[in-house]
């Protein structure tokens, strides 16, 4: 006995068969553009009315909201499916072709071979498309291009505009970095807004990796505080979160690594991270850096430069070795073989700590010796060399400071102006270049001009859009090298002055001192006496002779 009553997929008796499948399906940009005629509601009625007219029994309705037709990985489709291939189905029924799907071949796949194979009905109601009469079924093909190529076109228009929107400096992705939230009315005002408590937690990872924590020594620790995880926050303030683990404190390495290497903390939108390979393809790729637009000042800061840029170095410099007692060294992933280049490895003993190099420690012996060196002696080396600096810094007469800006500042400084002025006069060009190729899209669909004459003409636009970001990539090398060049000057006198760098080192004070320490092998004087050469490299200016 059949049931003239649909219900829900989610609702079915498992020992069903003969199963009507009432399919529909809305994209976001499908609601957007044809209103109620598409929606849920209403293609479920229809499929109704029709099943009604057919004496078709068993209705299940399997509804995909939300999703492109581009994917045939979508939850109600893919369960419609299942029930086809364990042949309960005896009829699927959808609107149209494009509700099916919008990738030729694969609808193709699903029509001439899965469901004659599975002996199964298909109807698209307003294509007049039934595989039980023939006659209808001619045009099927040619739909199921057409729909594939309104995909396509839909995705170039939507990838022109999200394009314009990211070279403008609009954030163009869906979700907000941990420790932001969306200010009202976001879609239009594009305003982020502090998380206070979220924020409170990206700062507390900085200053910890820092101190010189391993990634999993700061997991531990949010662990231990019962810290929720991004996902698990974004749920616990009312925002949706597309993966919600299920240890709602467990941190991964991943996730504490991506928050230490994100410039949005800056207060940036970085826009093109990633892209598509095509409009069928969901996964997105890592983009090269140079393609990235970066445009400061759009949100409050997190975090400030100077820590930000500290962690960068510290991240490119260091694999800090865990000990037996989890004890992080003074100087862990700071100091070098001056020799063989190796990193010195930390040696944490209840009597003694020391550096040694690990090219020597290697089995492939890098290094003719260990170079090693105390830890203590180290802490000294460090604390007589920088005083030294301080009494030069602190000179009446200036002329340490002078002599820096001198070796660091150089004349390159008054190109800046130009270069800028250069700079900026590109970004214009390239805008109006963007907004030149999608007129030049829209008329050739139009018809205005040909396919032939589109090609040529976006190409050359292109080539001239590649060859001004080529030179903006230059210009804005050159200017930050010189601008730093010049700040960090001031920025190592002001770090120079402070007088409580000294005072009970720490892992924190020693990296905001220094970026590199390179140690030579002791050697043995006339007299016997042993010294051991020790070089610094301060943050800002590097080493110092």
């Amino acid at each position: 006995m059949t049931r003239s009553l649909t219900i829900e997929y989610t609702e079915m008796n498992e020992g069903m068969r003969d199963i009507t499948v009432l399919y529909a399906r809305l994209s976001k940009d499908d609601g957007r553009k044809t209103g109620d005629s598409d929606s849920i509601v209403n293609q479920k009625l229809l499929l109704e009315n029709f099943a009604k007219s057919e004496g078709l029994g068993n209705c299940v309705f399997f509804p995909d909201d939300g999703i492109s037709g581009t994917t045939f990985n979508r939850p109600a489709f893919q369960a419609a499916i299942q029930l086809v291939e364990a042949g309960r189905v005896k009829h699927f029924i959808v609107k149209d072709l494009s509700r099916f799907g919008r990738d030729y071949l694969k609808v193709g796949a699903f029509t001439e071979v899965v469901f004659p194979e599975k002996n199964v009905r298909f109807v698209a109601i307003n294509d007049n498309v039934d595989s039980y009469r023939e006659e209808d079924n001619s045009l099927a093909p040619f739909r199921n291009l057409f729909n594939e190529w309104y995909a396509r076109d839909t995705s170039k228009k939507i990838k022109a505009v999200k394009h314009a929107k990211g070279n403008a400096g609009e954030p163009i992705s869906g979700t907000l970095p941990y420790g932001y939230l969306k200010g009202e009315n976001y879609k239009q005002t594009k305003i982020w807004l502090v998380d206070e408590e979220a924020a409170k937690i990206v700062q507390r990872i900085f200053h910890e990796y820092i101190e010189g924590k391993s990634l999993s020594m700061i997991a531990g620790g949010l662990e231990r505080d019962k810290i929720l995880i991004p996902a698990r926050h974004k749920e616990a303030i009312g925002e949706h979160s597309a993966k919600v683990g299920k240890l709602p404190y467990r941190w991964s390495f991943d996730v504490i690594g991506s928050i230490l290497k994100n410039q949005a903390y800056l207060g940036y939108v970085v826009n093109f991270k990633t892209y598509k390979k095509s409009y069928k393809s969901k996964k997105c790729l890592p983009n090269p850096r140079e393609k990235w637009k970066i445009f400061p000042g759009h949100h409050e800061a997190i975090i400030d430069k100077e820590t930000f840029d500290l962690v960068q170095k510290m991240r490119n410099s260091r694999r800090t070795r865990q000990t037996h007692n989890k004890r992080i060294g003074l100087f862990s992933g700071m100091t070098f073989c001056a020799d063989c280049g190796h990193k010195h490895h930390y040696d944490n003993h209840e009597n003694y700590k020391n550096y040694f190099c690990s090219g020597r420690a290697s089995r492939l012996r890098y290094c003719e010796s260990y170079h090693r060196i105390r830890e203590e002696d180290l802490a000294k080396a460090v604390a007589d060399d920088f005083a030294k600096i301080q009494a030069k810094v602190n000179e009446e007469s200036g002329d340490f400071v002078a002599e820096l800006h001198r070796k660091f500042a150089s004349d390159d400084l008054k190109k800046v102006a130009e270069m800028e002025r250069k700079f900026h006069e590109n970004e214009t060009r390239i805008l109006e270049l963007d907004s030149i190729i999608s007129r030049l899209y829209e008329d050739n669909v139009s018809g205005k001009i040909s396919d032939e004459r589109f090609a040529k003409m976006s190409e050359d636009f292109e080539k001239e859009q590649r060859n001004l970001e080529i030179q903006n990539i230059a210009f804005r090398e050159k200017i930050t090298k010189i601008k730093a060049d010049c700040q960090n000057v001031d920025n190592f006198v002001k770090l120079a002055k402070s007088t409580a760098l000294l005072e009970n080192l720490t892992p924190e004070k020693v990296r905001e001192l220094l970026e590199r320490i390179e140690i030579s092998e002791k050697t043995l004087s006339e007299d016997g006496e042993k010294t051991q050469k020790v070089r610094f490299f301060y943050r800002f200016v590097g080493a110092l002779e």
